[in-house]
């Protein structure tokens, strides 16, 4: 009897979560692909819209990378910041100061995930939890770009998470 009640229990606090649980909960899949570099599996992306569309402007939107090797906190920046000055976006110094006291180092299966809100609000998530936010409502477009210009460094990537 009590194993049926912990069940119930489970159960009912399962549904009980709050929609923003989970940082995509309440968004829906548009597409997904994986980074590889040589010949490291580096990521697995998936990017997330309110109508499963791509939209450039269509907010809110999430981008969700879950890691399949350890990168070091530092190295996520600079890559940032290069992909940055590589596509020509006029980014902020204050950016990359703000996502240096955001960001963890990450280890082989953590996930990252950004959550670009209607308002223009970026938050970060790191296995679930909130990491912080950037309240420039430029920064989540430029951060997006990186994966999703037609300038990024894989078409083939952006191709899948735009759903193409």
């Amino acid at each position: 009897m009590k194993k049926y009640l912990w069940l119930l229990w489970w159960l009912a606090m399962s549904f009980s979560l709050p929609s923003w649980a989970h940082p995509t909960a309440d968004l829906n899949l548009v597409g997904q692909g994986s980074m590889r570099w040589l010949f490291w599996d580096l990521y697995q992306a998936r990017f997330y819209s309110a109508d499963g569309q791509y939209k450039a402007d269509g907010f809110p939107q999430a981008l969700a990378l879950r890691y399949q090797r350890d990168i070091g906190k530092e190295d996520l920046l600079e890559a940032t910041v290069t992909e940055w000055q590589r596509l020509g976006i006029d980014w902020r110094p204050q950016w990359r100061r703000e996502l240096s006291a955001i960001w963890p180092s990450v280890k082989k299966r953590d996930e990252l995930v950004l959550r670009v809100d209607s308002a223009g609000v970026s938050r970060f998530y790191f296995n679930w939890e909130l990491l912080g936010e950037i309240t420039d409502p430029d920064f989540g477009p430029a951060f997006l770009a990186i994966w999703l210009s037609p300038d990024s460094r894989d078409p083939r990537l952006t191709r899948q998470l735009k759903g193409n």
